[in-house]
């Protein structure tokens, strides 16, 4: 996925953000599969002259295993827990040790 800003509002640009996701998945049985997922973010630093460059950007890369269990017909409950292998971040930044992403799935 590519984000690329369009506008610049109060002097502030943020940078642009390409990512990419690559997963598998193991069906364990008819319900429950376990899955992986590699997560890579590049994103360049902020512009304008109300903006921070030397503190944004930065690139991430995380592993991600997950879990999957279907709760009916054609519903999924799933879970995954993110943690980076790689971080560099520009100057001083908040950065996460690991996520926890949770999520239902349903087909209509």
């Amino acid at each position: 996925m590519w984000q690329q800003p369009v506008h610049e509002r109060d002097n502030f640009k943020p940078g642009t953000k390409l990512s990419t996701d690559v997963g598998l998945n193991y069906s364990a049985t008819p319900n429950f599969s376990l899955m992986l997922q590699l997560n890579a973010q590049h994103k360049s630093r902020d512009s304008g002259a109300n903006a921070e460059p030397a503190n944004s950007g930065g690139d991430s890369i995380n592993l991600s295993p997950g879990l999957s269990y279907r709760v009916a017909t054609a519903t999924h409950i799933y879970g995954f827990l993110q943690k980076p292998v790689y971080q560099h971040v520009n100057g001083g930044q908040l950065t996460a040790s690991w996520a926890v992403a949770v999520g239902l799935s349903t087909e209509f």
